[in-house]
Formats: structure tokens, C-alpha cells, sequence
């Protein structure tokens, strides 16, 4: 439990920094959050189908990561191009970078086909671990638009105040890790 969290953590972490490059709202946050929670849904469930339809009966093990990264980089680029199709009125542009390094994405997807899980095991933490990623994503915007408005010293603002924020975040999550045990 504690590798997912850091993982999920880590991950918003990082989009999260990716987004400061340009100007966030509120709704390009919650795009790039969608978009990063189906990218690691289809990334998982997408693995476990290669898995068993191309690496487990070629005896392919050693060559997993090399299947599973062109397709999370075939996600990276649709699951943009599909939500601008969609909706038009959304800020797409430039999300595949923070998807495309997302490392929750592969990071899920080798967990998963590596503990061979059932189907429905499988979509239950791909759901699970995308709505994570988007509750942290938010949780980071929300840490960036209280610190910018409030009294922070000059030291501690924009990076500093993010890894802090992270820090204590992965504290009060880390506290759940024997609540949910298998």
C-alpha cells in the first residue's frame, strides 16, 4: 500500500509541476486529471490484455516493458486528441507530456501484470489508483492557490512549498497503509 501511495504522490507531484509551466486553471487541472486517471485505467487494463494475449504464451517476460511503453505512449498521444474531439472548449494542448511522464502509468500497469490478478481485481485498481491520481492532482492545485494567496515566506514559495506539501501529504496517506490489507 505504502508503494502505491508514493507512487500516486510522486506522480501528481510531477504533472503537477508540469502544469506550472503554463497557466493552470482550475479546469485544465481537472482535464489533465481525467486524462491522467483514463490513461492509467486503459494503461492497466490494457497491460493485463497484453499480457495474456502476447507475453505469457510467447514466453515474452523479459520484453514486457518494451510492449507496455509504446502503448502508454499511444495513450499519451489519443486520450488528448480524443477529449479536444469531445469537447472542444476544454484545454487540451500539451497534455501529452505530463501523461506521457507519468510514471504511475507504468508503474501500475507493471505492478498489476506482475501480480497476475483477475480481471475484475485488475479494473478495481486501475479505477482506484486513476481517481487517486486526479484527487492528488487537485489536492496539489488547491496547495498552489492557498500558498500563492496566503502569507508564506518568500523562501518557501512555488517548489519548496510543493515538496513540503508532498511530504505531509504522503504522511497523512501512508497512515492508511493497514486499513486496507489483502
Amino acid at each position: 500500500m505504502n508503494d502505491y501511495v508514493l507512487m500516486l504522490i510522486s506522480a501528481a507531484l510531477v504533472s503537477h509541476l508540469f502544469l506550472r509551466r503554463q497557466p493552470a486553471s482550475r479546469l485544465r487541472v481537472h482535464v489533465c486529471g481525467l486524462a491522467g486517471a483514463l490513461s492509467i485505467m486503459l494503461a492497466v487494463t490494457g497491460g493485463q490484455l497484453l499480457e495474456h494475449l502476447i507475453v505469457a504464451p510467447w514466453q515474452l517476460q523479459h520484453l514486457r516493458l518494451f510492449l507496455l511503453l509504446p502503448w502508454q505512449a499511444l495513450l499519451a498521444w489519443g486520450i488528448p486528441q480524443t477529449l479536444a474531439r469531445l469537447r472542444p472548449q476544454w484545454p487540451t494542448e500539451g497534455l501529452a507530456w505530463p501523461i506521457v511522464g507519468n510514471a504511475v502509468v507504468l508503474g501500475m500497469a507493471l505492478q498489476v501484470v506482475g501480480e497476475q490478478l483477475e480481471w475484475q481485481a485488475t479494473l478495481s485498481w486501475a479505477v482506484l489508483a486513476g481517481l487517486g491520481f486526479w484527487l492528488a492532482l487537485a489536492l496539489f492545485d488547491d496547495l498552489n492557490q492557498r500558498s500563492e494567496h496566503a502569507q508564506v515566506p518568500e523562501a518557501l514559495r512555488g517548489l519548496p512549498i510543493a515538496l513540503l506539501g508532498a511530504g505531509v501529504m504522503g504522511m497523512a496517506l501512508s497512515g492508511l497503509s493497514g486499513m486496507f490489507t489483502q
